[in-house]
């Protein structure tokens, strides 16, 4: 037997309700629908009684949660969930009188395409009880395989499994400790099994790690949080603690930690063909390793891949932690000879003298000399709505003593700079 739970016109708080209300009476709920669930009631014979006393104990249950449901119970989860929507309070329709029970509910309270609907309309039929009694040869001649289908739900025939959600995997692993722990070798002890167990799970489901997030509750109460953005998904629990060692000794706790919440985000894996005739590269989950390693000593922002600003101000880029992406890997399109261009970053700092509105004379560390041509000034400003707006004047210059070199002044400041020099 089957039950069917159905709130019409439901919140999906209250679908969520009565999705808890029925894994109170089985281990498996179909979620049909929003605000109507299907459940079996095998096995609870022993524990209630008959169908009528389990019917009670549901209802009984569903008053005291406040939920104003209506229930239906019948030998097929089709029937269970028409009865359910139909009639009003507890039904109860014992086995071998489906078609008796549904006769009286109307078409419109079954789902159909609307070419069939229409057609069933133009021919006078109002109930399931009206398509009952036609022959299922006829129907299939006229209107398919889906019209004997819906003579069959309407004669309470049909038998399907529920249809089970899959219960929601959380990849995530809390602990508490009477014993506050101080130590950061201690922590990361304590943490490793869970991350393997995290790890692992991923394994189970075909996922990888794409990040990590640890919370610390700190002894005093506060909390200490540290989020890990993994350019490459990885599955081993090695790689991802080495990581959060490091993370920790870069940025370590103030206090003893008295419980820990340890959470992956769930990615697809990385997949890579390797060439039979290529050398093989560097593993990216090494590679990740290194980069942590060196922005460890170096500083944060100092080892990564880099990656351009969306805006027009010149080289302007950031460090972005981990590997390049996939689309700054595409080789651009040639675009015939150009000359090079080496920029100094930062751009140097230098003195112009300026004749009749054109630059003369530049002299900056390591670049010195008169200026025998000259081409702009090219004006470019940007960011204009923003604190880091921008404004400044362009100049490509030839020194007597040979080099061809940018060099810009910054409207704002008024000051020069040697943005670089082309090869």
């Amino acid at each position: 037997m089957f039950a069917c739970l159905h709130v019409p016109e439901a919140s999906p708080e209250i679908t969520a309700r009565l999705a808890e209300l029925a894994g109170c009476f089985a281990p498996a709920v179909e979620l049909t629908a929003p605000g109507t669930v299907t459940f079996s009631l095998r096995g609870l014979e022993p524990l209630f009684g008959p169908v009528h006393q389990i019917a009670a104990e549901i209802a009984r249950r569903g008053a005291e949660q406040g939920l104003q449901a209506h229930l239906a119970i019948a030998s097929n989860p089709d029937t269970a969930v028409l009865a359910a929507r139909y009639y009003r309070g507890v039904t109860v329709i014992p086995e071998g009188r489906e078609a008796a029970w549904l006769a009286e509910i109307p078409l419109e309270h079954v789902a159909m395409p609307p070419e069939m609907r229409e057609t069933l309309r133009r021919w006078g039929l109002k109930r399931l009880g009206d398509l009952a009694v036609l022959p299922p040869v006829g129907l299939a001649e006229r209107l398919g395989e889906e019209a004997v289908r819906l003579r069959d739900l309407a004669l309470g025939r049909i038998r399907r499994p529920l249809h089970l959600a899959p219960p929601p995997v959380t990849y995530t692993e809390r602990l508490e400790w009477d014993d506050p722990v101080g130590t950061r070798p201690m922590l990361l002890l304590r943490l490793t099994p869970s991350l393997g167990a995290l790890c692992q799970r991923l394994r189970a489901h075909g996922q990888a790690a794409g990040g990590l997030t640890l919370r610390l509750r700190l002894e005093s109460g506060a909390e200490h949080t540290r989020r890990l953005e993994l350019p490459v998904p990885q599955t081993e629990a090695e790689p991802l603690r080495k990581l959060l060692e490091l993370e920790l000794e870069a940025h370590p706790p103030r206090e003893a930690v008295t419980a820990v919440e340890l959470s992956l985000a769930p990615a697809a894996p990385r997949r890579v063909q390797s060439g039979l005739f290529l050398p093989p590269a560097p593993e990216p989950e090494r590679l990740q390793l290194t980069l942590a390693r060196i922005s460890a000593r170096t500083g944060p922002g100092s080892a990564g891949s880099p990656e351009l600003l969306d805006t027009h101000r010149p080289d302007a880029f950031r460090m972005r932690p981990g590997l390049p992406s996939e689309a700054s890997k595409k080789q651009p399109a040639p675009l015939g000879v150009r000359l090079a261009f080496r920029f100094c970053r930062p751009p140097l700092p230098a003195k112009v003298h300026v004749q009749a509105l054109r630059p003369r004379y530049l002299a900056a560390r390591g670049v010195r000399g008169e200026i025998v041509e000259a081409a702009g000034p090219w004006r470019r400003s940007g960011d204009w709505w923003s604190p880091g707006r921008w404004a400044r004047d362009e100049w490509d210059v030839e020194l007597d003593r040979g080099g061809l070199y940018r060099i810009f002044c910054d409207l704002e400041t008024r000051a020069w700079f040697v943005e670089g020099t082309y090869d």
